[in-house]
Order: structure tokens, then C-alpha cells, then sequence
């Protein structure tokens, strides 16, 4: 019989636009003009979200959808170790090549682990990676969930990832198993007791745990390990699969939070995924894998009652109402002490504009301008040019906010 693949219903439909625009900013705002907006060649209309089916195969868009919702579900590294802070990397893949075929060790696996998930039916998969931001004494995790088409397709992977890894390598020493209290089945192995990995099946799942210590000892690398997997298989039980030919009859955007996000445009950094896969709906613990402060955001998220997040060209928060959108653009605009302070747009006083002392590593942007509409909250982003670094004017990104604005206001 032919085995059915599951997804989770997305959060997101297209909503239609509304043809007035009523009402204010809100408390604490300043007045803002659009007709003196400066927005250059920037669309300034909201738009529909629909699925990218023009770059890879329907399959692949599809399963980016459900790879999208696993990252909601998948655990912080900073819940696990406080000390691993700084963002490496955040992936969703919809294939097996695009989880093993890139040289990007920090967030795909090795293209030896290829077999394995082809022949147990992968659907998709997500990964994140933080260190300690230390260069001496490192410490690093890539946490990560794959899903197959079966519980027994995930049980088979887990057990074949274990066998390649077990693997001898030439010029390598050998590996031995790790014991993880309570989970007989974690697959878990190091070669040296500073570094170790583990392919923990649960139902149709397997749970994928890397992690490289700051010191020796088989005992924290599988306390380490023990506690991603108690904290992964209750995120993972509240996921709901439904058949996977169900997904294109599922609303992309119910809530218009998509459509407040802007589309597409001139300025869009370089590093955005052709694939658009990280575009879409997310709850605050999906969206938090994307933030350079996760511990920060997370509570100030809390604090503001986001319920909703929309990413495609921007970002866009649904929070309590304006007072908390104010409260959560001073937190996503916080300033590093590397990082300049930019001039905001013309007639936008208060957006708050940061350029960052380093790229982010997941879209390659270093500039962003947080603007609040109402209760929800903007971030833009921009990628400037070396000779601009040090330049607190960044029109680019100007018009870009000033555009995201009448977007936010236009949507009402």
C-alpha cells in the first residue's frame, strides 16, 4: 500500500484588503503623513501571501509549510544551556540534498547520512545553531527534528543514522555509545567525551541533538542530551499531521498578518532564501530560532502578548495592543555596544534604526528599522554596502520603513 506522508495544517489563508484606511496610529505615536512618506520605488500596497511554487518543485513548497511549523516546535539551545547565546544558524529543509548536500556543517548533516533518509521517507526537517560565543573555551549545540512519512520510517532512520555515525573513519578514532538516563534508545555516541550526537526516535520523528563542550566528560555530554529530548518529545507531541494533499486546501493567511509583511522589492538583502523558506506564520518560539537575543525576545514577547508572527520581507508582530508594541519595538531595537545608531525615516520619528556590528547569519542583512502601527510591530531590514558601514544614513532602508509603514496602516 502506498505510504501516506502527513503535514501540519499551517497557521496562515489570504485575507482581502480593505478599501479605506481609517483610525490612528495609537498612543504614544507621533502623526504620520503618508502622502510625504519618502518610499522611493518600494511598494507601499499590502499584498496577498501565496505559496512560492516558481522556484522547486509543489512537493518542496509544500513540505517547506510543515518544516515551518516544526520550527515552532523545536526546542531553544539557550533552554538547555544558558550559555550557548549566540546564533549561528536557523534551517528548514524539504529534501534530503538540501539537508546533506551543502558544506554548511553548522545546520545540515553530512552527506554520508543521505541513505538513511532517503530510504525512510523523509518529509522534512529543521535545524538551529547557537555557541558560547567564545573562540577559546567554545561551546556549540545544532539541535534539530526530522520527519518521516511513518513512526516505523523514523525509527528505521534513527537507527541507520547510529550505525553510519559508529562508522569508523579513516584518520578518525573510534567511537563509543553513550548512555542517556531514561532514553535506551537515543543513538547517542562520541569519539573523544567533548563532543557527541544523538538520533533520538518518537513517533514519526527523530530528534537530533550535536553538541561540542567547553571540557571532557561523558556525563555532561548525556545530561546535555537527556535534557534536549525531555524537552523536545512533549513540544513534539502537541503536533497535528494531517495528509500532505490536504495542505494547498488550508488558508495561508486567516489573520492578514502575512499580508501587513512586505513582498517583495527593490533592496531586499542578497541572503534571503530563494526558496522563501523561511517565509511564513510563526508562533513567538518559532520565530525566536531567527533572533540574535532569544532570552531577551522571548520575554519581551511575553510581556507584550504576541500571539502572532508573519515573516517574508519583513517582520511583522501582532502583540496586545500599542502601548505593549511600543514596549516590544524598544526590545527588538535594543542597541549592542558594537552596533550604530541610524537615522530613522523622514516623518517616522518613531521608528527606532540599529545597524549591527555583524551580519545576521541567517539573511546576510546587518541594518534593521523596528516601526510600530497600532499593536503590531515592523522590523525592516537592509544589507549595506562596506563603504557604508559607518554611515548613519542608510536611504535604503528609509524607504523601505517608510514603505513597510504604509503597509501597516494601509491594512486596517
Amino acid at each position: 500500500m502506498k505510504k501516506t506522508l502527513f503535514v501540519a495544517i499551517a497557521m496562515c489563508a489570504v485575507s482581502g484588503c480593505a478599501s479605506t484606511v481609517s483610525g490612528v496610529a495609537g498612543p504614544g505615536s507621533s502623526p504620520v503623513d503618508l502622502a510625504t512618506l519618502q518610499t522611493g520605488s518600494v511598494p507601499t500596497e499590502p499584498s496577498a501571501f501565496t505559496l512560492n511554487f516558481n522556484r522547486g518543485s509543489a512537493d518542496e513548497t509544500i513540505r517547506l509549510v510543515e518544516a515551518r511549523e516544526l520550527l515552532n516546535l523545536l526546542v531553544q539551545p539557550t533552554d538547555i544551556d544558558a550559555d550557548l547565546t549566540s546564533l549561528a544558524r536557523t534551517r528548514a529543509f524539504a529534501t534530503v540534498l538540501s539537508m546533506t548536500g551543502t558544506n554548511d556543517n553548522s545546520t545540515s548533516l553530512p552527506a554520508k547520512y543521505s541513505p538513511a533518509l532517503e530510504s525512510n521517507n523523509m518529509v522534512a526537517g529543521v535545524t538551529t545553531a547557537r555557541t558560547n560565543g567564545s573562540a577559546r573555551n567554545t561551546k556549540k549545540t545544532m539541535l534539530g527534528v526530522i520527519e518521516f512519512a511513518t513512526d516505523a520510517d523514523a525509527t528505521k532512520a534513527a537507527e541507520e543514522l547510529f550505525r553510519v555515525t559508529m562508522e569508523v573513519q579513516e584518520g578518525s578514532p573510534p567511537r563509543h555509545p553513550i548512555v542517556i538516563a531514561d532514553h535506551p534508545d537515543a543513538h547517542a555516541s562520541s569519539a573523544d567525551d567533548v563532543t557527541a550526537n544523538s538520533f533520538q526516535a518518537h513517533g514519526p520523528y527523530v530528534i537530533v541533538t550535536s553538541f561540542m563542550n567547553d571540557k571532557p566528560g561523558a556525563d555532561d555530554l548525556g545530561a546535555f542530551i537527556k535534557k534536549v529530548i525531555d524537552r523536545q518529545i512533549p513540544a513534539l507531541d502537541q503536533h497535528k499531521r494531517v495528509p500532505l494533499d490536504d495542505i494547498l486546501d488550508t488558508p495561508v493567511d486567516p489573520d492578514g498578518i502575512m499580508r501587513r509583511a512586505t513582498g517583495k522589492s527593490p533592496g531586499d538583502p542578497l541572503g534571503i532564501s530563494y526558496s522563501e523558506e523561511d517565509f511564513g506564520t510563526f508562533t513567538p518560539s518559532g520565530i525566536l530560532h531567527f533572533t540574535r537575543d532569544a532570552v531577551a525576545i522571548r520575554k519581551a514577547m511575553a510581556d507584550a502578548g504576541v500571539d502572532l508572527i508573519g515573516r517574508r520581507y519583513s517582520t511583522v508582530y501582532r502583540t496586545r495592543d500599542s502601548a505593549s508594541a511600543f514596549a516590544l519595538q524598544t526590545a527588538l531595537a535594543k542597541r549592542g555596544k558594537d552596533d550604530l545608531e541610524l537615522t530613522p525615516p523622514p516623518g517616522i520619528s518613531d521608528a527606532q534604526c540599529l545597524r549591527f556590528d555583524a551580519s545576521d547569519p541567517n539573511r546576510g542583512y546587518d541594518s534593521v528599522c523596528v516601526v510600530v502601527y497600532g499593536r503590531y510591530v515592523a522590523e525592516v531590514i537592509s544589507q549595506s554596502s562596506i563603504s557604508k558601514r559607518t554611515v548613519a544614513v542608510d536611504q535604503v532602508l528609509q524607504e523601505r520603513t517608510a514603505a513597510q509603514y504604509a503597509i501597516l496602516k494601509k491594512s486596517e
